[in-house]
């Protein structure tokens, strides 16, 4: 009865804090709730626009040209033999009429069947990712020796730039990660602090009157698990809007470089792990603001 005695009265002494004093409570959450909608917007315009270059895969391919008389019992042989490598995850084959289709494709001419197709049989090796440069080069040279083979071209450069890229903007996104998740932590224990040392009266009271530490801190502790839960869902609510504004203008973008991008707001069950982790955070801060408080108080009686 005791315990739940001391609930109701935690629980009254917390709604009155927030609709008592609701101009502090309303600008401690308006603030907390912007705070955290900078590293939220932020971390889901570069999540879903790191999505199309993610899925690039950063192999190096292997273009083999047969020759032009080789018929495909011969090319199909040849892929075998390709494919028999340690260093190569796959081959596909690519026959003349395909490839000849795919040109006057990218040229805008409409392909007619034509018995005079200059393009001969093309085979794609893929790579595996393990495999280094030297070994590249190596198995690009015996499989030119080959006489099957007319010539054969790769280009193992910009799968290394593009990976040298992927590195340093992932070290530059985390300095300015961890720089803005600082600068989001300061000031949302600031907010909730707000709220919190605007009570030291009747902290102050109920220590004389010899309430126990875990008793005068339970309305605080709640309170601020109200204030930073209701800022995360304040801030998922200004980073949907925000996609809202911008998904379309950034589709209409990326399809002119034939590029698919969509903008949406993380899955529902990780929305959920975010309110609540906010909401646990803004009851520790609130722990801890309440603690400091009562520190204070027994310092200066």
């Amino acid at each position: 009865m005791k315990l739940f005695s001391a609930w109701r009265w935690a629980f009254s002494r917390t709604m009155s804090g927030i609709f008592g004093a609701f101009g502090q409570f309303f600008l401690a959450l308006s603030l907390a709730g912007i705070t955290l909608t900078i590293p939220l917007f932020l971390g889901t315009l570069a999540w879903s626009l790191s999505q199309p270059i993610v899925s690039v895969p950063l192999v190096t391919e292997i273009t083999v040209f047969a020759q032009r008389s080789a018929g495909e019992k011969t090319v199909g042989q040849l892929a075998k033999k390709i494919e028999s490598s340690p260093i190569i995850d796959s081959v596909r084959i690519i026959p003349k009429a395909q490839a000849l289709a795919s040109v006057n494709a990218s040229l805008g001419i409409k392909t007619r069947q034509s018995k005079a197709n200059p393009l001969p049989d093309l085979l794609v090796a893929t790579c595996k990712k393990t495999a280094t440069r030297d070994q590249i080069r190596t198995l690009a040279g015996n499989i030119e020796k080959l006489r099957e083979v007319d010539s054969v071209a790769y280009d193992d450069t910009w799968a290394l730039h593009v990976g040298a890229l992927i590195r340093a903007a992932t070290i530059i996104a985390g300095i300015l990660g961890s720089i803005v998740c600082i600068l989001v932590l300061l000031v949302i224990a600031a907010s909730v602090r707000l709220t919190t040392m605007a009570q030291v009266a009747e902290i102050r009271a109920l220590h004389l009157f010899g309430a126990y530490p875990s008793f005068i801190k339970r309305p605080y502790i709640w309170r601020g698990f109200i204030t930073l839960g209701s800022a995360a869902l304040f801030s998922l609510a200004l980073t949907r809007l925000g996609i809202a504004l911008l998904a379309d203008p950034v589709a209409n973008f990326a399809a002119l470089y034939s590029v698919t991008v969509h903008l949406a707001l993380p899955a529902t069950s990780w929305c959920v792990v975010y309110v609540l982790a906010a909401a646990c955070l803004g009851a520790l801060i609130g722990n801890l603001a309440a603690s400091a408080a009562i520190r204070k108080v027994c310092t200066t009686n």
